[in-house]
């Protein structure tokens, strides 16, 4: 027995001194969509329909873009098996990544089949993520999966414009804390670049219960340096 822990403890401490870390650094650009919900589960449009009065309806189309360095490690528990094999099936990565989200959505609330109200939500948001990243490799394949958490600062404005009252405008600003869902695939191009391709998911609590996701594809690349 005490053989077995001896020799269970020397192939612990010879794979933790053989791990082996990579940095990158990598850029990516995100498209998609934003829900905007003002307290709990309202959403900004049904929250326009109701306060405007029975019989409104408020239809919407939304354009969410962003951008996002970062700067990374990626660690594997062992290199005597990346030596092996430089697509060994499982890595950790952890990432400090900052980003920057616009979002515009153009609506109009109706009453009968009637345009009443044209609204335009225009919505600027600076943020700051830790990320979590796990890869399983497979060659050249590496599907992976995601946490992140962060701190924000988000800018809003909507501005109405109808036939009798003119145009009118509203602004309002909203820092907090922010997390995020990750998942996608990258493709191992070389020893140096790494494309990739995945799926995210943000939700950034706001006052008084509202909150702002922002979903979206991302397209992007990382470096090893």
């Amino acid at each position: 027995m005490k053989k077995i822990i001896l020799l269970t403890s020397i192939v612990c401490i010879t794979n933790a001194a053989n791990a082996y870390t990579e940095y990158y650094v990598s850029a990516k650009a995100d498209l998609g969509d934003a829900t905007i919900y003002v307290d709990g589960d309202t959403k900004m449009g049904d929250f326009l329909a109701e306060v405007s009065g029975p019989g409104y309806k408020y239809d919407a189309s939304g354009f969410l873009w962003g951008i996002s360095p970062a700067v990374g490690l990626d660690w594997s528990p062992n290199s005597m098996y990346v030596a092996q094999n430089p697509y060994a099936w499982f890595h950790l990565r952890l990432e400090g990544e900052f980003g920057y989200n616009n979002y515009r959505e153009d609506g109009k609330l109706r009453y009968d089949y009637r345009v009443t109200d044209k609204i335009d939500t225009k919505f600027d948001h600076f943020f700051m993520m830790a990320n979590g990243y796990a890869d399983f490799r497979i060659h050249k394949i590496i599907p992976y999966v995601g946490l992140g958490i962060g701190y924000g600062f988000g800018r809003e404005e909507i501005t109405v414009e109808n036939d009798i009252h003119g145009e009118s405008s509203d602004s309002a600003s909203d820092n907090g804390f922010l997390y995020g869902l990750y998942a996608g695939v990258g493709y191992k191009f070389s020893d140096i670049t790494t494309f990739d391709f995945g799926y995210r998911r943000i939700y950034a609590p706001a006052e008084d219960d509202g909150m702002y996701v922002f979903s979206g594809v991302r397209l992007g690349a990382r470096f090893r340096i």
